[in-house]
């Protein structure tokens, strides 16, 4: 059977129309009937997506000698869960992955524009630079939250993984935690040691130059940590839900409300203690929560698609 007669059997055992997928895949009707005709081939992304929509496996889709045994044992599998193939897993990751650095860019970006406020005679240059600066990092981060997202059914879905695939993931995700857990660390030192090599700087270079060292270092390390923790955070996904222990909404961000009173106790202490800069803290818990704030936005808006 031709990969167009196997979509007609299909779409009439799942009582599905052509309107039907090509909804579903966000495609065109013409998309979807010129591969029921056998005029046309859909892309890799398309065909697993078609795969996991009605059940049956990549091979049986692409291979005209597979055996139609092999059809009820797929669906068997499907059923557990919704089947991820190495090719839709790496596309996650690395779609995941360029979110997570737009997000990470967007408020880089925000946060640094304030290098140009610091020179004393400000001038018309700076000031254009200021708001271009900070401009772009809002526009990077509204543009990100209103795109068309993907891989929704990886996010809220149960996951089944061939048992190789989903060993070695667990493998690499081990070793990503570990370069993740240095940047975190390197984040926090460089936020412990700034207000040092702040005051060395007012010593020896002036006003100027500490104001712009301390806002390029809460760049750097607010970065390294929003961009870590979020990358942690893509890779648990498939874990919890492929163990089938995903979290619900309250305990997921629950770190949010315990951050909280440790904020105003870091707050306090560096206003005492002049320890560090008391914003700092400030700026990370609402980063955090404006980032936690969106991704319950997006995963709401995916819920009601």
């Amino acid at each position: 059977m031709t990969l167009g007669q196997k979509l007609k059997v299909l779409l009439k055992d799942n009582s599905m129309t052509q309107e039907d997928l090509a909804e579903k895949l966000e495609v065109s009707r013409q998309a979807v009937g010129k591969w029921v005709n056998d005029k046309g081939m859909p892309e890799v992304g398309k065909l697993v997506q078609i795969s996991n929509l009605l059940g049956v496996s990549m091979d049986y889709l692409l291979k005209e000698d597979y055996k139609e045994k092999n059809v009820s044992e797929e669906k068997a599998i499907s059923n557990s869960g919704y089947y991820v193939s190495q090719e839709m897993l790496d596309g996650y990751l690395s779609y995941s992955r360029q979110n997570a650095k737009q997000i990470t860019g967007g408020i880089s970006l925000f946060i640094l524009s304030n290098v140009f406020d610091c020179f004393e005679h400000n001038s018309m240059i700076m000031s254009f630079l200021y708001w271009l600066t900070m401009i772009a990092g809002i526009i990077i981060i509204i543009w990100h939250f209103f795109q068309i997202k993907q891989y929704q059914e990886i996010k809220n879905e149960r996951l089944t993984f061939d048992e190789k695939v989903f060993g070695e993931f667990k493998k690499q995700r081990e070793n990503r935690r570990k370069k993740y857990a240095v940047l975190i660390i390197v984040g926090v030192v460089i936020l412990l040691a700034s207000p040092e090599i702040e005051h060395f700087l007012m010593i020896y270079f002036g006003q100027t130059a500490c104001n712009v060292f301390g806002w390029v270092a809460d760049t750097v390390w607010l970065a390294l940590i929003i961009w870590a923790g979020m990358s942690m955070h893509i890779d648990s996904i498939i874990i919890e839900n492929t163990e089938h222990t995903p979290k619900s909404g309250m305990k997921r961000y629950r770190w949010i409300y315990m951050a909280l009173p440790f904020t105003v106790v870091a707050v306090l202490i560096g206003m005492i203690t002049n320890a560090w800069s008391p914003y700092a803290p400030i700026i990370i818990l609402f980063c955090c929560l404006l980032v936690t704030t969106c991704k319950l936005l997006i995963e709401s808006r995916g819920k009601d698609e």
